[in-house]
């Protein structure tokens, strides 16, 4: 064979099979960890926020199987014993960064994996609890999105509640210690001006049972739902309750309604999580972290159900049902 026809056979060959390194190069795997303080650890992909946050990604072009994969994890409830342990089995797998659904997920994840981005997909104080620096520029591996807004936004919730059963005198606040101590001075103040009374019925992450014996022996005429992040896995119970003693309850999540709660006033989560895909594909394709700044809630959604209604034998006033964003039939 001459030269000319040897050049040629090489370049026939490399034509089917190509030996650049480009070619060789194999595609990037992302691998992204999401993990929930409450709740089963098997039901976490049912969840509405995982489900928005997924969605957001998909928007973004990750395919789950092709060019990303998940690890869901969940503290279970047991924050401060279980964080470590699931931390070091996702630095294990070699995670490029981990989405937290609470700000104590991430102040106690910061101590195992200081160098591994960490994005919030819904936090409260995280500069006094020290998780960030500041809000503008957070200045360190955590950054993402905040569900906290002024105290007053619980003040709206008790005067929606007020406008939609106006019997009501007495109100109890089922929330953490922490937000009674963030809110609590607003809801007395709106709770003098429509005269009725507010006070605190405490929940913590194993106090659920004594949360409910509580409001049996008040008897308040109804129900304030904070924000804590442990009532959501009890809503359920809360519904049944609400029932049982015909209680109007207010919600901060539509999420509650979706489930068969009366009515919420706040963020719409799902679409935060959502949102939160971009600050995740930001990182992912080198973005720091410490300068990305905390997003703080836009939008909110009042949202009613006639269903839950009818099951306490409310009827809602048609102002307030003029107000919704979205009435569940």
């Amino acid at each position: 064979m001459d030269r000319r026809g040897f050049l040629a056979l090489l370049s026939s060959i490399a034509a089917v099979f190509p030996l650049t390194p480009r070619a060789q190069q194999a595609k990037k795997v992302y691998c992204v960890a999401f993990v929930g303080p409450n709740g089963p650890q098997a039901t976490m992909r049912e969840l509405t926020i995982t489900q928005g946050f997924l969605e957001g990604m998909r928007d973004l072009g990750y395919v789950e199987g092709d060019n990303i994969h998940y690890e869901l994890r969940s503290a279970e409830g047991k924050v401060a014993e279980r964080v470590g342990p699931i931390t070091e089995e996702l630095l294990a797998k070699g995670v490029d960064l981990i989405v937290v659904l609470a700000t104590p997920l991430a102040k106690e994840m910061i101590h195992y994996a200081p160098h591994t981005p960490i994005v919030m997909g819904a936090s409260i104080d995280p500069v006094r609890l020290g998780v960030v620096s500041s809000l503008a520029r957070p200045g360190g591996n955590v950054t993402g999105f905040s569900n906290q807004v002024a105290p007053e936004i619980e003040a709206k919730r008790l005067h929606l509640l007020k406008e939609t059963a106006p019997a009501t005198r007495r109100v109890a606040y089922l929330a953490g210690r922490e937000e009674w101590d963030g809110s609590g001075e607003a809801l007395k103040l709106a709770a003098m001006a429509l005269g009725t009374t507010v006070f605190l019925v405490e929940h913590t992450l194993t106090g659920h049972a004594g949360a409910f014996q509580a409001l049996e022996n008040e008897r308040p005429d109804a129900l304030v739902v904070g924000s804590f992040t442990s009532l959501s896995v009890k809503k359920q119970a809360i519904f049944e309750f609400a029932n049982q003693w015909r209680l109007p309850v207010i919600y901060p999540w539509r999420e509650y309604v979706d489930a068969g709660g009366l009515m919420s006033y706040g963020i719409n989560l799902r679409d935060q999580y959502r949102r939160a895909a971009h600050y995740v594909h930001k990182i992912l394709k080198g973005a720091n972290p410490a300068e990305l700044p905390i997003q703080l809630p836009t939008r909110f959604e009042f949202v009613i159900s006639l269903k839950a209604a009818k099951a306490i034998g409310l009827e809602i006033p048609a102002p307030i049902l003029a107000q919704a964003a979205d009435v569940i039939e």
